[in-house]
Formats: structure tokens, sequence, C-alpha cells
């Protein structure tokens, strides 16, 4: 996702490999790998309640519960969590990513 001419344009001024992809292409890839940084963390959440079909322990156990016993309040309390836990996680990675990115944003000498 990194245009060609900027790694030209690292190039010109004399940097390396490693530099290159430190100092600009991992700067300017950053907000692509964090949206799939979130979009992973969002699919590991929608996988909790399957990963229960063959025992794996959590909220989507809870879930599973309410379901085969017809528990409705279990079930939409566990759910709830599972929802909460995924806005948070959204919400976090976000500030995260809109932090880095106003450390990179290169600031004006007159404003």
């Amino acid at each position: 996702m990194v245009d060609g001419n900027v790694g030209e344009a690292a190039d010109a001024f004399g940097m390396d490999r490693w530099q290159k992809l430190a100092k600009v292409e991992m700067p300017l890839a950053l907000p692509s790998i964090m949206a799939g940084v979130n979009q992973t963390i969002m699919m590991a959440l929608s996988m909790v309640v399957i990963a229960s079909l063959v025992s794996a322990p959590g909220l989507g156990v809870l879930v599973l519960r309410g379901i085969n016993n017809l528990e409705l309040g279990v079930g939409l309390v566990a759910g709830l969590g599972i929802v909460l836990l995924a806005i948070n996680f959204d919400r976090v990675s976000k500030a995260s990513m809109s932090r880095v990115n106003s450390t990179l944003q290169p600031r004006g000498e007159g404003r």
C-alpha cells in the first residue's frame, strides 16, 4: 500500500533496506496493518460460540448452554458480554491508531 515514489525518494536520500522499512514503509502501512489487527480481533470474538461447540472454555459456553437448555437469560447476558468486549476492543484499537496517526502527522511551523 506504500507508493513507489516514496521508496524512490528514500533511496535518493541514501537509506538502506532496513532504514527504509522502519522509517518509511512501516509508518505508511500502519493504518492497513491496524485495520487487519482490528478485523482479526473481531473474528476471534465471533468464533467464541463456535469454539464452545468443541468444549473450549469461555463466554461461548454460557451462550451455548442458554441455547441448549432454553435459558434465555443466561444466553442473553453472555451474548451481551461478548458484544461489549467486541465494542471495547474495537474502540481501544481505533483510539490507539488515532494516537499513532497524530504522532506521525507533520506539524506546521506557524500553526
